[in-house]
Order: C-alpha cells, then sequence, then structure tokens
C-alpha cells in the first residue's frame, strides 16, 4: 500500500464518521460499485430466488443460503474499495479477477470463523456477540493481508483487541437491517401502493421473506464491505500510526523538493563557470 497515494485523509475517525465516509466513498464510485454489483450480486440474488421458488426451499434455508452468498460477495468490494482508497483505477472486472484468485482461502476463512460463531452458540448464546467481533475483519485479512483461513481469524482478533469490535458490529449489522428493512417496505410500496397489484409475495413480517428483502440483503453488500474496510483502515492508522507515517513523508517531499530548488541555481551557474 502507498499510503501517501491514499484518496482520503488517514487519520482516526468515530463510528458515525466512518459510516458517513463509506456513504461518500460509495457514491463517489457509484458506476464502479453498480458495475461490480450486476456481476457477483445479482446472480446470487437470483440463484436464492430460484431456491425459493423453484425448488420450494423454506424460507429459512434461503434466508441461509442468502446470508452465505451476500457474505462472499462481500469480498469483491473490498477488493475494489481498497484499490480505490490508494488510487489504483481499475475496472469492474479486474476487482473481480482479483477476488476470484483469492476465493478458497477466502472462502475457508469464512467456514473456519462460521464454525467459530457456531461453537459459541452452543456453549452459551452470550459470548457470541464478543466471538463475531473478533473474527470481524477476516475479510481485510484474507483478501488485503494474503492470509490463511486459519490465520486470518487470528489476525482479526489481534486488530480489534482493545479497539472497540463490539461497537463496530452492531453498526454493521444495524446497516444491514436497515436495506433489508427499506427494500421490503420499498418493494411493498411499489407493488402494492402504485401499482395496485396487491401482495403477491405476502410479506416479511407474515411469511417469513420476500424477493423484496431478499435483494435488500444483497444491495446491503456494498455498504457493509465498504464500511468494515474503511473501520479496517481506521484501526490500522491508530495501530500501525499510518497518519503519522503520512505526516513524515509529506515532511520529506517538501525538503527533497527545498533542497532541488536551492541546488537548481548552483548548477545553473557552474554550468555558466565551464562554458566561460
Amino acid at each position: 500500500m502507498r499510503l501517501d497515494r491514499a484518496t482520503i485523509v488517514l487519520r482516526p475517525r468515530s463510528a458515525s464518521e466512518v459510516m458517513d465516509l463509506a456513504c461518500r466513498f460509495g457514491v463517489a464510485h457509484a458506476k464502479l460499485y453498480l458495475r461490480l454489483g450486476a456481476l457477483v450480486l445479482l446472480p446470487g440474488a437470483a440463484a436464492c430466488l430460484a431456491l425459493r421458488y423453484a425448488l420450494d426451499w423454506p424460507w429459512w434455508a434461503t434466508w441461509l443460503a442468502a446470508v452465505a452468498l451476500a457474505a462472499i460477495a462481500q469480498g469483491a468490494f473490498t477488493i475494489l474499495a481498497s484499490r480505490l482508497l490508494f488510487a489504483e483505477a481499475l475496472p469492474a472486472r479486474a476487482a473481480l479477477a482479483a477476488f476470484a484468485r483469492r476465493l478458497p482461502s477466502y472462502v475457508g476463512a469464512l467456514l473456519v470463523s462460521r464454525a467459530l460463531l457456531a461453537a459459541a452458540c452452543l456453549a452459551l448464546l452470550l459470548p457470541l456477540p464478543f466471538a463475531w467481533a473478533a473474527v470481524l475483519f477476516q475479510h481485510e485479512a484474507s483478501l488485503l493481508e494474503q492470509a490463511g483461513p486459519i490465520a486470518s481469524v487470528r489476525r482479526s482478533a489481534q486488530l480489534v483487541r482493545g479497539h472497540g469490535g463490539l461497537t463496530a458490529l452492531l453498526l454493521l449489522l444495524a446497516a444491514q437491517a436497515a436495506c433489508v428493512a427499506g427494500a421490503e417496505l420499498f418493494g411493498q410500496a411499489l407493488v402494492d401502493g402504485l401499482l395496485q397489484l396487491g401482495k403477491p409475495f405476502g410479506s416479511l413480517y407474515g411469511e417469513g421473506g420476500t424477493p423484496y428483502a431478499i435483494l435488500g440483503l444483497f444491495a446491503s453488500s456494498p455498504l457493509v464491505a465498504t464500511t468494515r474496510f474503511l473501520q479496517y483502515i481506521d484501526l490500522r492508522t491508530r495501530s500501525d500510526g499510518w497518519d503519522v507515517q503520512v505526516r513524515f513523508m509529506a515532511i520529506a517531499e517538501r525538503e527533497a523538493a527545498s533542497r532541488t530548488e536551492q541546488g537548481e541555481p548552483a548548477d545553473h551557474a557552474a554550468s555558466r563557470g565551464q562554458a566561460a
């Protein structure tokens, strides 16, 4: 990572500032996000709806498949956000190709972390939020730091230790729930209220799921991935002093530029003396 090429100011931020920055970052790169979403989110959502309506899966099984596929899809947006943050322009297909190269290890990391969460549930539900917060940044550890499945979980736990990982987890879950509820409300208002077609798919609260809610879950993936990535950047800034490193880089560049400007007259004078 070239810290001096970061497109945002590297400084410690609060959770609300990170969320606000993620929204503005996504809007600024909306075209790339939409293209990547068409490549990874639409097929995933279509697959889940096919499981429900073509294969007659129950809603609880459909939701499990949707959550798993949406979590995997987040990795593509983590790659895209990391490249855009450090001023590396790349098309959506290039981000997808970079994600595909890390996909086996990334899926392995997700399986390891979900096994740990299942173990936490078997003991007591109380440790679950803390165990979940400990593995929150395994996405970034696996995809950006090239860590293996088990190493990425350890790296995530190391990052969040003493840095409020539970707050970051609650923020992401709230954003995801808001996207699901918002998509449900929008879909029902469009189909039932505007088009007057009634409720052909039922309702989320009555049936346990609707296509609108499934689409909302997948639509939340870019926001969740970008917010989590920027929280990861915030943690690295706090723990590794990235903001201080960037300031020293800026000072070194100014000193080098100053020496260059002062050296130019002397060089010109020497060249004139040689010519005489």
